[in-house]
């Protein structure tokens, strides 16, 4: 137990910081999220995907095991709004469906399985965001949003890692030094802004926001639980997908609800919800699978 501690309470303990922070002090996180977006995390992504030789193979069970567990949670969705008969609600879909895998599953990962289970929680992310920007946007809008997912650097950053690690050429010294510090910088980077911005986030519509956090963390486990023992993936895999599929909302799903026009405050609630499910359901999760 003891162990478990060590990797959750520097999470959550940044998490906080950044929370007391932005109670004390008024910054631009928008310009915080710009630099993450365009810098630090295209970074941190082909610093990860040089670290560790992949397979076409291993890429895909990653990526097919994030996107079963995306469209699973939205299908238990469908059905629990068809329950409530509020079929109308679209924004519920969105913190139900998309995890928070890089904020959160980054340093868990790092800090319970080192850089190669690092390695394999950017390919989940790397999923997860491609859906963000296409599905998610799609949700919001009532249609379109194919063409936000293109203005992603993260998608260009992908392509370069996964080239660089699929024909075995390896960076310079003084480049990969560079890409690797940079990317060094994500993981507070992201644990900061996430408390940051929950700070100003407000409860509202709580039974509604915690049945979203339940189908989130819950129905996203056993979705992954229900994969790995399918597909009989084993081994580190099997366990970042399922920590991966056990995170919270992401807090992208507020930014976007919140551009659209639908449904901010459900789905800020929800952020908040899960969030603070997660400080029990986190540790639960990896006392299981390490």
């Amino acid at each position: 137990m003891a162990s478990i501690l060590s990797i959750v309470f520097p999470v959550f303990c940044a998490i906080a910081v950044g929370y007391a922070f932005g109670r004390f002090k008024k910054i631009s996180l928008e310009s915080l999220i710009e630099v993450l977006l365009y810098i630090t995390i295209p970074s941190l992504v082909i610093s990860s995907l040089t670290k560790r030789n992949f397979a076409i193979s291993d890429v895909a069970v990653i990526a097919g095991a994030a996107v079963t567990v995306i469209l699973g949670t939205g299908a238990i969705s469908y059905v629990y709004l068809a329950i409530i008969k509020k079929r109308d609600l679209r924004g519920f879909y969105l913190p139900a469906m998309f995890m928070n895998s890089g904020n959160m599953s980054f340093p868990l990962a790092l800090l319970a399985f080192g850089e190669e289970g690092l390695s394999i929680a950017v390919i989940y992310y790397i999923t997860v965001s491609l859906l963000v920007y296409s599905l998610g946007i799609y949700i919001a809008k009532g249609g379109g949003g194919l063409g936000e997912m293109f203005r992603l650097p993260l998608i260009y950053a992908s392509i370069i890692g996964l080239a660089i690690n699929l024909t075995n050429v390896t960076l310079p010294n003084p480049l990969q030094v560079t890409v690797d510090m940079l990317g060094a910088a994500t993981i507070p980077l992201m644990l900061i802004s996430l408390g940051y911005r929950l700070h100003s986030a407000k409860l509202s519509h709580f039974w509604i926001s915690l049945a979203g956090s339940i189908i989130r963390i819950g129905g996203g486990v056993s979705i992954a639980y229900l994969i790995v023992t399918f597909f009989a993936i084993q081994g580190l895999d099997a366990k970042i997908i399922i920590l991966s599929s056990a995170m919270p909302s992401a807090v992208i799903n507020f930014i976007i609800s919140h551009r659209y026009n639908v449904h901010s405050d459900l789905v800020a609630s929800t952020v908040v919800v899960s969030t603070l499910l997660s400080v029990v359901t986190t540790p639960l999760v990896l006392l299981w699978i390490m």
